[in-house]
This record gives structure tokens, sequence and C-alpha cells, in this order.
């Protein structure tokens, strides 16, 4: 192996090193994605507001006398539990946030230019397309929460003022006290203005739950099946397959 290879070898296991040692924490530091963490904040927030509303009104309207409530009651507890797949769906969103960056650059990057060097010095040209492709995986796994996250927030400001409706209705829900009344008081007391308020809210909530739904459930969804399809399409076709007169000048290195 000529002094070229070597200086050549040298220089991809440097980069496989910096790349393991530097940019895999650098990719992994919170600091880094500020906008992207606070985005998933904020939903997370509006989330456990609406679900902690839906759960709180529910248990409150199961304690007033009679039944007349209870189909409300109802309702506002299966809306409550759709809110938590939602929330973990988002929790699940933050975590991948950081980790997606630090293995790209702590697994598939250094292997990839692990597998160059093997190219160089044992003459494997045919894992020059392997090597390819890796490095793509791990970019493409490094791009699928950022690029969810960007498109989710630019949906959900589209939407965002049916969400905060639902929010400022559950802010709002406070019936009016007669003396020693309130939402526990006398049957009398809650009957027509409590219904119209808890029937609004329920609408409210419906509306931001399918919001939250096609935000932080189905678009992720959508970009990472497009991402595994151009994957998936690159490793099964001849994209990166590289002409004889490559090939040759690579062996000749």
């Amino acid at each position: 192996m000529n002094l070229k290879k070597i200086t050549l070898v040298v220089v991809l296991v440097l980069l496989a090193v910096i790349s393991f040692t530097k940019l895999a924490p650098w990719a992994a530091n919170p600091q880094n994605h500020v906008h992207a963490i606070e985005q998933t904040d904020e939903k997370i927030n509006t989330v456990m507001t609406l679900s902690g509303g839906a759960a709180a009104t529910s248990a409150t309207l199961s304690l007033l006398p009679g039944d007349m409530c209870t189909p409300l009651s109802e309702q506002l507890a299966e809306l409550a539990k759709y809110f938590l797949i939602i929330l973990s769906a988002l929790y699940l969103e933050k975590f991948m946030i950081g980790i997606a960056g630090y293995i790209t650059f702590s697994i598939f990057i250094p292997l990839a230019l692990l597998i160059f060097c093997g190219v160089i010095i044992f003459g494997k040209n045919n894992w020059i397309n392997v090597a390819i492709k890796i490095a793509l995986t791990g970019f493409v796994i490094f791009a699928i929460v950022p690029a969810s996250v960007k498109l989710t927030d630019m949906v959900y400001q589209t939407q965002a003022e049916r969400v905060n409706a639902a929010v400022e209705e559950y802010n709002n829900l406070d019936i009016e006290e007669n003396e020693g009344g309130g939402i526990l008081g006398e049957l009398a007391s809650i009957s027509n203005s409590t219904i119209e308020k808890v029937t609004t809210f329920i609408s409210d909530l419906m509306e931001s739950l399918a919001v939250m739904i096609v935000t932080a459930c189905i678009i992720p969804i959508l970009v990472l099946v497009v991402l595994i399809w151009i994957v998936k399409t690159l490793f099964t076709s001849n994209v990166f397959t590289l002409d004889k007169d490559t090939l040759d000048a690579l062996r000749h290195i």
C-alpha cells in the first residue's frame, strides 16, 4: 500500500473518529435543537392542558346528581384517552430529536467511512455503493425528526386557532355559582348553562383532537414512510453504481 493510500486511510479514520467523538455529541445536544424542542414542548403543554381538562371535567360531571350529565362525562373520559396517546407520540418525537442525530454520527457515518477504508486497503470496489448507501441512510435518519417537526409546525399553525379555542373554552369553563352552588351545587343551577358549556367544550376538544392526530401522528408517520421509500429505492436501484472508468481510477490510487 503506497503513501497516498495510507494518507487517505488515515484521513478517513480521522473523519470517523471526529464523527463519533465530536459530531455525535453535538447532534445529541438539546441546545442545538432549541427551536424543534420548543415547538414540541408547546404542543405537549397544549395536549396536557386539554387532556387534563377533559379528565377533570369528566370527573366533575360524574359527581353531579342524576344521570343527565353521564353521557357527557363518558365522552370526555374517552377523549382524554386519545389525548394521552398523542402526548406519548409527542414525547417520543422529543426524545428522537437528539437520538436520531447521535445514531447517525456515531454509527452510520463512521461505519461508511470505515468501509471506504476497506475499499482502499483491500480493493473491494463493490463496497463503495454499500458505504454510500449506509451514509445516506444515516442522513435520512438524521433528517426524519427535523423534517417532521417543520412540516407538522407548518400544518399546526394553520389550525392553531381551533386548538387555542379549546384551551380558552376550558379556562372559561366556570359555572356561575348560586349561593353554595358552583358546578357541584344544586341540580337546577347546572341544568342548561352547564350542558351548553360542556357541549361546546367537547366540540372544541374533538376539533383539537383531529388537528393533533394529524400533526402529531399522521404527518410524522408519512414523513417516515416517504424517507424509508427513498432509502429503499436507492438500495434497490443503481443510482450509486460507479462506472468502469471511476472504478479503474480507484484501483490505481
